[in-house]
């Protein structure tokens, strides 16, 4: 079985890689996943940052022989497919589930607080979370959250893109899956972890 941490960083492979033409791209907005995946994996290139229209983004341009051939490896052992492929699926073998499920949900989730309507018409703040994926991929973790918190599971649905799909926890389902997510968690991305519990208060 992949440990938390190896776990962890497949979530971020999985997340964040791209296939380039002599090899691979790792792309986020959050240089500290780029940083991560560099040290752990010991690999050769620097990363940099560069500028869009989309804002800034962190990238490591993954090209030597050796590094290519590391990360082919890990991804061929776990069944990974492109990100624009038609299907993703969740990852092949015995893998740590929450912490692969906790490095996806920081890179692909986004919480809020929702106003909800309350069967008398009234308005009120409501917990919400929010995580983002292809179908395949989502439907695997819609389970494994569904048993590891006890919840039912949730009907995907749907956005502008025919293949993604959201996963919607609202309002007491949001705080079980957040607690299991990061309850005895010896790595994600801190700032991340703040940023949702911060975002999640109704304070």
């Amino acid at each position: 079985m992949l440990t938390p941490t190896n776990s962890y960083i497949l979530g971020i492979l999985w997340g964040t890689l791209s296939y380039y033409s002599e090899g691979f791209w790792l792309r986020h907005r959050d240089h500290w996943y780029i940083n991560t995946v560099r040290d752990y994996l010991e690999l050769s290139p620097a990363g940099h940052e560069s500028y869009s229209p989309t804002g800034r983004q962190h990238r490591l341009k993954i090209t030597s022989r050796k590094d290519v051939a590391k990360i082919t490896k890990i991804l061929s052992a776990h069944g990974w497919a492109p990100r624009k492929a038609q299907v993703r699926p969740y990852p092949l073998g015995n893998i740590d589930d929450r912490s692969f499920i906790r490095a996806w949900t920081e890179l692909h989730g986004h919480a809020d607080i929702r106003r909800a309507r309350g069967r008398d018409g009234s308005h009120f703040p409501q917990r919400r979370l929010r995580i983002y994926g292809n179908f395949a991929l989502l439907e695997e973790i819609n389970l494994i959250l569904s048993s590891a918190c006890n919840l039912r599971p949730r009907k995907l649905q749907g956005t502008s893109n025919e293949i993604t799909k959201a996963l919607y926890y609202q309002g007491k389902n949001v705080l079980p899956v957040m607690s299991w997510l990061y309850a005895e968690a010896s790595i994600f991305n801190p700032s991340a972890r703040t940023s949702f519990w911060e975002t999640l208060s109704l304070s």
